[in-house]
This record gives C-alpha cells, structure tokens and sequence, in this order.
C-alpha cells in the first residue's frame, strides 16, 4: 500500500497489479490505471477542498484502457473515453467526458453522476451504472449495441443490492460526500439509476463477472 499527497502526471497506477493498492490525495492526469490487472487505485481531493466532487475533475482522459482487472474509486469526475476497452476492472467515478464505456468487453462501472455523450459506443460485454438525476441520459448513449433500464423492479433486487454494495465500498475507501449522501438515501435515488448492458447479454450472467475481480 502506498499513499501519496499532490498531482500525479500521465499513466497514475499503470498496469498495477493484484495485491498493489495506490492511494492519491490530489488529482491524475490521463492514463489513469491504464492496463491494470488487480489491485486497487483511490484517488480523493486534498483534505478541506470546498471543491464539488460532483463538477470537479479529478483525473484526466482515458482511464482505465485497456484494463483487464482491479478498482479504481476516484471522488471527482474523469475526462473522455474513461473505461474504453475496459475487459474487467471495477470503478467509481462521480461524472465522464464523451464516449465512457466504449468498446467495453467486461467489468463495470457505476457513474455517480452526468457522463458525455456516445455512451457505450461498440460495447459488448460488462456493464454499468448511471445516475440520471436531469432525464438527459437516454439522448446521451449510443443505442447500437446498448440497452439501458431501470432497477427498481422486484426481478432486479440482486442489482438493487449490488449498487448499494458498491456504493458503501466506494464511501469507506474515498470519504466522498456525495456517495455517502447516495449511499444513505439509496431509496430515494434508485429511479434516477439506469443499468446499461450490451443488448446480446443476459441479466442472470452480468453479476457474476464481479466475483472475481483480483485485488
């Protein structure tokens, strides 16, 4: 485990392995976790920012290429193409630029927040979480190979619990203010969240992809 205060340059926890837990109290450039494998990488602002983690950068563009495993928890939002090629890393982020989720084959991502536009653009396997709390989502995501629906029926109470999962891993790990409110009023949230999967995959086969993330 290794902590570190400050900005990080270009390639923060590239190609990090199981076992290697980076944790950054500042902000990352591009690259972040770009061909990781395992481990864990927590990024969070400097202690007593006033910043709005919800509208505030925090790491740069196309983090996560490529990425085969591991977490990455980052209170703030990314850049472009976050998560592209992504094919079994786990992450949170509170907000993406364009094109999140692109060429996705596995893994998932929750985003806390607004994304860009050409959500999901060529993806095919894996799946994510998005909060929708303006209604602009649906316009926002690239429809070719992606569908997106709400979590709120009865059959979807394994995604239900999932999220919150989720959500209090991401609290404990990054202290993020807005996850902590989310996470605590879960209930008032939930159909504001979307779930986006390749139209080719099965609901029953999604979750079990989380179970064997190295770390």
């Amino acid at each position: 485990t290794f902590r570190f205060k400050g900005t990080a340059g270009q390639s923060f926890g590239v190609w990090n392995a199981g076992g290697l837990h980076l944790y950054l109290e500042g902000d990352a450039n591009d690259y972040v976790g770009k061909g990781m494998t395992g481990g864990k990488i927590v990024i969070t602002p400097p202690a007593g920012s006033r910043l709005d983690t919800r509208t505030s950068a925090i790491v740069g563009n196309t983090c996560l290429y490529g990425a085969t495993g591991g977490k990455l928890f980052a209170a703030g939002t990314a850049g472009e193409r976050f998560a592209v090629r992504n094919s079994g890393a786990h992450a949170v982020v509170e907000g993406t630029g364009d094109h999140c989720c692109e060429y996705m084959t596995g893994g998932f991502v929750c985003v806390l927040g607004r994304t860009g536009h050409n959500f999901g653009s060529g993806m095919t396997g894996g799946f994510a979480y998005v909060l929708d709390e303006d209604n602009s989502f649906f316009d926002r995501v690239n429809h070719e190979l992606v569908e997106i629906q709400r979590i709120t029926g009865e059959a979807m109470e394994a995604y239900r619990s999932h999220l919150r999962a989720v959500l209090d891993e991401y609290v404990a790990e990054t202290g993020s203010p807005w996850g902590a409110e989310l996470a605590e009023n879960l209930e008032d949230y939930l159909r504001r969240f979307w779930l986006v999967k390749p139209k080719a995959a099965s609901l029953k086969g999604l979750l079990a992809s989380t179970r064997a993330n190295p770390q």
